[in-house]
């Protein structure tokens, strides 16, 4: 049973990283097509996860530099586009380059 038990721990930890990883290649087309703001929420809830699974599976520490760069990256240049706009009259959203920080 104790195998059994590994086994499925580490079964669920492989899925979590596996799902983690694509949502970042995601992430990273929503940002390469200019789909900022869905870029920006879906690598904010990405990251999310991260923070939420790493206490249960420590080893997902591995991604804890892409995750957050990737979700850094697309604030960053949600911001540079918003800035390119702004002659229209529109207030770039400073908050991004804070979240970023």
């Amino acid at each position: 049973i104790k195998n059994v038990r590994k086994q499925i721990h580490f079964n669920e930890y492989y899925r979590i990283q596996q799902e983690i990883d694509e949502d970042v290649d995601i992430g990273k087309i929503l940002t390469r097509i200019e789909k900022y703001q869905a870029a920006v929420d879906f690598n904010r809830r990405n990251y999310e996860k991260v923070l939420l699974n790493i206490t249960r599976y420590p080893q997902l520490k591995c991604l804890s530099h892409d995750v957050p760069y990737t979700y850094a990256r697309s604030l960053f240049v949600a911001f540079q586009a918003s800035l390119q706009n702004s002659d229209a009259g529109n207030d770039p959203p400073h908050h991004y380059l804070e979240e970023a920080e």
